[in-house]
């Protein structure tokens, strides 16, 4: 299994706020999804947050993914990608089903990790969205 690791990149079912205002319960797809492992993380609890190839809008709060992160990853898709921080699932990777793998031969899990100069800008403008209270988290069913 995946031992949870700030700023590593898994294959992720993603469940979108507005998916699960609607009362769905699974991600539509599973996508690379970035880990945060919180200061005050009990029991493996980690937070996800997607990347997308879809340019967000001015309303969200994102980061774009530097190219060479990027290629390194080897995301799927020849355009930009993006982390979105304004939202997140909350999960325990431990025992969560949403996880995905990339690969199956050999299981493969996580597309690797994002360099620590980029994760400083990801962690600067996530807290910045904490602090202003623009960040809205989906807790995950296990």
């Amino acid at each position: 299994m995946i031992e949870p690791e700030t700023g590593l990149v898994i294959s992720y079912n993603f469940l979108w706020e507005r998916e699960h205002a609607k009362g769905e319960a699974e991600g539509r797809k599973a996508r690379p999804a970035c880990i945060v492992v919180p200061l005050t993380s009990k029991h493996g609890d980690v937070v996800l947050f997607p990347l997308t190839t879809q340019e967000p809008g001015p309303d969200r709060i994102a980061i774009k993914v530097p190219e060479t992160e990027r290629r390194r990853l080897k995301l799927k898709g020849r355009g930009p990608s993006w982390i979105i921080l304004d939202e997140g699932n909350t999960d325990r990777l431990a025992e969560s089903f949403h996880v995905e793998p990339i690969s199956y031969d050999p299981p493969t899990f996580s597309y690797g990790k994002l360099s620590r100069a980029f994760m400083g800008q990801v962690l600067q403008t996530l807290a910045k969205a904490i602090r202003e209270r623009n960040t809205r988290l989906v807790k995950r069913d296990r």
